[in-house]
């Protein structure tokens, strides 16, 4: 009894471990290039990206998917409540596989390399906190050497169940938070 009473648990914790790294790398990679400084806040300085670079890197044995992203911290801001967030920019090279599989609500966003899309998805965690729901806009405000709002549209929510992450990541196009 108590021999299968420890498979069980090492059982569970393994497939809890796997769940846990699962989402975190469904909300990163498996591996980051970010750029070497102290910042440890969460916007990210810019690496330079060219086409040599990306090319070396998708040619590398082992790696599948290159894609380019960026985050900047923001509050999200309805009529009643305020909320801080992480925009997390994606370009038109995302992977949707993790967000498709997690995804309540809605539709994905649309990235293409000539428009800006102020369309977004947000967690059904924020969106039951602040009252959201698909069809709705919020503005975000941005604290840089001024303030700078931003109005977007909600077209999705998703649900990971890892609340860390549901409840601050927005996720939009890239040029959103290049700006």
């Amino acid at each position: 009894l108590g021999l299968a009473t420890m498979i069980v648990a090492v059982a569970i914790v393994v497939g809890f471990k796997k769940e846990v790294r699962n989402k975190v790398i469904g909300f990163g990679s498996h591996i980051q290039i970010t750029n070497f400084d102290s910042n440890s806040s969460y916007e990210t300085n810019p690496v330079y990206v060219n086409d040599s670079l990306l090319n070396a890197l998708k040619n590398f044995p082992g790696i599948q998917q290159v894609e380019t992203y960026a985050t900047k911290p923001g509050i999200l801001k309805t009529d009643t409540d305020f909320q801080g967030i992480i925009l997390k920019g994606i370009d038109q090279d995302y992977d949707w596989t993790f967000f498709r599989e997690h995804l309540k609500e809605g539709e994905l966003i649309t990235i293409t390399p000539d428009t800006m899309s102020t369309n977004v998805l947000i967690s059904r965690f924020q969106a039951n906190l602040l009252g959201l729901k698909c069809g709705d806009s919020f503005l975000s405000y941005f604290v840089q050497d001024n303030v700078s709002a931003r109005k977007f549209h909600i077209t999705g929510i998703y649900d990971t169940g890892f609340l860390d992450y549901d409840k601050l990541f927005v996720v939009v196009d890239i040029k959103q938070v290049r700006f």
